[in-house]
């Protein structure tokens, strides 16, 4: 599988902060998914071109995912106005599970902030009920 990287900019806001004056991990986890989502919604767009483009996540009628397991590794801290560059792609994707890997630097210095690979599974809905991932899906990724 040749795994296509997706890229992803934010500023870190103040409702990121912790009591310590740094992003709270929580809040980096948060956003292992929200990239993940957006990953998803443009590597799908064709896929799903006749589904509703404002949903969250766009297919979600048909197929969502569902994680498995997160396994984060905090590398350095973020602080407020820190800009942060998201990458993902996944590193395989077969039966019905998904592994993706995430990568959070600080753009000003590129210094690695956090790791994390999450395992993931494909439900058809609205069922909730695993599923294989359909092949035109996989060579989206």
């Amino acid at each position: 599988m040749t795994s296509k990287i997706f890229e992803y900019t934010l500023t870190v806001p103040p409702s990121a902060i912790d009591v310590l004056g740094h992003v709270n991990n929580v809040v980096y986890l948060d956003w292992v998914q929200i990239v993940a989502s957006k990953h998803w919604n443009h590597a799908t767009a064709t896929y799903f071109e006749n589904e509703d483009p404002t949903e969250e996540r766009i297919g979600i009628k048909k197929m969502a995912w569902v994680v498995l397991d997160h396994h984060i590794t905090y590398k350095a801290e973020a602080l407020e106005g820190d800009e942060l560059v998201i990458t993902t792609f996944v590193e395989k994707m077969g039966g019905v599970r998904s592994e993706r890997h995430t990568k959070i630097t600080r753009k000003k210095d590129q210094k690695l902030v956090v790791t994390a690979m999450t395992n993931w599974c494909l439900l058809k809905m609205p069922e909730a009920k695993p599923m294989r991932i359909p092949e035109a899906i996989i060579a989206l990724f």
